[in-house]
């Protein structure tokens, strides 16, 4: 099985991930830009190994640990978000 990169680098609108030759839209947070990229991964199922990857002060490209905060969906109840 391949290993297939999702990398989330930052943009001049925000924040962006690359996968599979392509760019998603610009969000305005890393934290959205990592939670859509992860979200991407799970819509990509089990056909391959996605690695979640974010550009570092030095410009070179590090892997996102499995259990990061960035990736955990936000479970907070009867509030809202400002955006």
């Amino acid at each position: 099985m391949a290993e297939i990169y999702c990398d989330v680098v930052p943009h001049a609108n925000g924040w962006v991930f690359l996968s599979d030759g392509g760019q998603s839209p610009a969000y305005p947070s890393y934290r959205l830009a990592v939670e859509a990229a992860h979200r991407h991964m799970q819509s990509m199922g089990k056909r391959r190994a996605m690695i979640l990857r974010e550009q570092g002060l030095n410009g070179r490209m590090q892997r996102i640990g499995d259990v990061s905060i960035y990736c955990l969906p936000r479970q907070v109840s009867g509030a809202t978000e400002a955006r």
